[in-house]
Parts: structure tokens; C-alpha cells; sequence
């Protein structure tokens, strides 16, 4: 009888500090990181953008628009507007609210060829490679002088995740990356 109490009290004493291990690794581990930009701030756009006939975005990288093209292994913003158009569409230097804050990440979608010396070793052990994505936030924007004005998406490196050398360009940019991105043609703003 003595044992089997012993036995209790000892599963009891275990269970205890195995969930005790588990919430203070959980502890120890860093949130994720909360956006330091709120609804109700404001976007500055201090130049006309275009976008092209029949697109819905544009590109800005290193403080300058580059239209479609981009490099995906550096941050970058987009702005984009809600209906596409017939004609390019002009979006001028004005003061846009941010109404919504929204963090999320995007998955890029490309082809990885399959070499067939490989294809047995994959087969064998799985293709667990992280899809390669970027980590983003949509800031949602509202002018009334601009109403197809949609939001500006910004983004940090395309990352596999596993690499140590691709931060902190693969991070979510906050409010001072996201104006350096931007340069001279914007800025977010209280």
C-alpha cells in the first residue's frame, strides 16, 4: 500500500514538472512580434504613383517604384488600388488613413525541378523543405478624394525560413523599414 501511494505521488510529482517544463519553454520563447503601426495612422504619399492599365499594383523597393519588377530576396512595399482599370490609374500625393492593420504571409508558388538521382532519396525520406514565403502586412487605407486607393502591402525577404544569414531582411517590416523602403516617396505616420 505504502508503494502504491509512493507511486501516485510520484506520477503526481512528474506530471507536475513535465507541465511546469512545457509552460516555462513556453515562456522563454519570443511572441511574435506586434506591429507598431495602429489603425488610424497615417500614410503620406508625397508623389504621383501610376499604375499600369489593367494591373492592380505596383512595386516600391529602395525608395523607388519599380513597376512590376522587383527582387523578392529584399523587403519591398506595393500599393494597390480595389478595381482594375482600362486606362493606367494615378495615384497622387495625398494623406491616406490606415483604417485596418492586417499581418499575414504570403507563400510564392515556383517550380523545383526534380532531379531523378534524387527522386529515390525523396521518395524515401520526404520532401520537408518550408515553402519559400514572405512575411507581410496589409495596411488598408481611406481617402475620400481616392476611393479605389486599396492599401499598401509591405513585405519582408522571400525565406525558406531556415536560414540564418537572410535576417533580418526576411523579418515583417515594421514602421522605420517600411518608411526607408518608401524613402522620399511616403511615409507612416501618428
Amino acid at each position: 500500500m505504502m508503494n502504491n501511494q509512493w507511486v501516485s505521488k510520484t506520477g503526481r510529482f512528474t506530471t507536475l514538472a513535465f507541465s511546469f517544463g512545457l509552460i516555462a519553454g513556453c515562456s522563454i520563447t519570443p511572441p511574435k512580434s506586434m506591429m507598431d503601426i495602429q489603425a488610424g495612422e497615417t500614410f503620406s504619399l508625397q508623389q504621383t504613383i501610376t499604375i499600369p492599365a489593367e494591373k492592380a499594383r505596383t512595386y516600391i523597393q529602395d525608395g523607388k517604384v519599380t513597376g512590376s519588377q522587383f527582387d523578392r530576396y529584399q523587403p519591398h512595399c506595393r500599393i494597390e488600388i480595389a478595381q482594375l482599370q482600362t486606362l493606367p490609374s494615378e495615384i497622387k500625393a495625398d494623406h491616406f488613413r490606415i483604417t485596418r492593420v492586417m499581418i499575414d504571409e504570403e507563400e510564392v508558388a515556383w517550380f523545383k525541378p526534380i532531379q531523378v538521382a534524387s527522386l529515390g532519396m525523396m521518395l524515401a525520406f520526404g520532401d520537408n523543405q518550408r515553402p519559400p514565403t514572405m512575411d507581410i502586412v496589409h495596411l488598408y487605407l481611406s481617402s475620400a478624394k481616392q476611393p479605389n486607393v486599396f492599401r499598401l502591402t509591405c513585405a519582408g525577404a522571400l525565406s525558406d525560413g531556415n536560414t540564418p544569414f537572410d535576417a533580418p531582411e526576411r523579418y515583417r517590416p515594421e514602421r522605420q523599414q517600411i518608411n526607408q523602403i518608401l524613402g522620399e516617396i511616403g511615409s507612416i505616420h501618428k
